[in-house]
């Protein structure tokens, strides 16, 4: 069964979506899915170095107990997934297109779904900069890519129009918020959803013997 889900690196319900699809997957070994991670770019006018943390936080939520809540709930959400959110160790919002890149390149080696989980552990419970070149590097060395791939990506940039060609088909497609999972080639919702519901489509799917298409 193909599953692609539309994400970006830096929202912390694209993390807490795919530990969550993980534990549903983890219940139907029989599925042996196919993920295909696609790029979605919440804040594409971060400059390249990425913005303080704090001023960014503090311009886009405003009132510091409306952000205390919202991040206190992820914390507490996290620790029922085995995700130790430490937002207080992140001090760089970053531009996250050259990670978009090194994922599609992780992708063509089968390895994007291994990629994706160790940039979000990366930047969310140790807070490194996925804007940085060589923070990215060592993330994706330690998941098992090469290092011919990773300079491609992260040096010469090879993947460079395929992202941008994949960021206007998702939009194409009329997605607008993260994370958006398509089960199937056509059953598509957005949010982290509980394993629960996610178990309810992946069991009515295989019992309509779904091939479906792709993003």
């Amino acid at each position: 069964m193909r599953i692609d889900i539309v994400s970006d690196l830096v929202c912390p319900w694209c993390y807490v979506g795919r530990r969550r699809l993980a534990l549903a997957l983890a219940e139907r070994p029989a599925l042996a899915p196919e993920i295909h991670w696609h790029p979605f770019e919440l804040n594409p006018d971060i400059p390249p170095g990425g913005v303080p943390r704090e001023r960014w936080w503090r311009e886009r939520f405003g009132s510091p107990e409306r952000l205390a809540e919202m991040l206190g709930h992820l914390v507490s959400i996290g620790l029922d997934l085995e995700i130790e959110f430490d937002f207080s160790a992140i001090e760089v919002q970053p531009n996250t297109r050259l990670a978009h890149e090194l994922m599609h390149a992780a992708g063509e080696l089968g390895r994007a779904d291994a990629l994706a989980e160790g940039l979000f552990a990366a930047y969310f419970t140790r807070g490194g900069n996925l804007g940085d070149p060589e923070h990215l590097a060592t993330v994706a060395a330690q998941c098992g890519l090469d290092d011919d791939t990773i300079e491609a990506a992260l040096r010469d940039r090879a993947h460079a129009a395929t992202v941008d060609e994949h960021l206007l088909q998702v939009r194409e497609a009329g997605v607008s918020g993260v994370p958006t999972f398509i089960f199937g080639g056509r059953h598509a919702f957005s949010g982290a959803q509980e394993p629960a519901f996610l178990l309810q489509v992946l069991d009515e799917l295989a019992r309509l013997g779904e091939e479906g298409g792709r993003l």
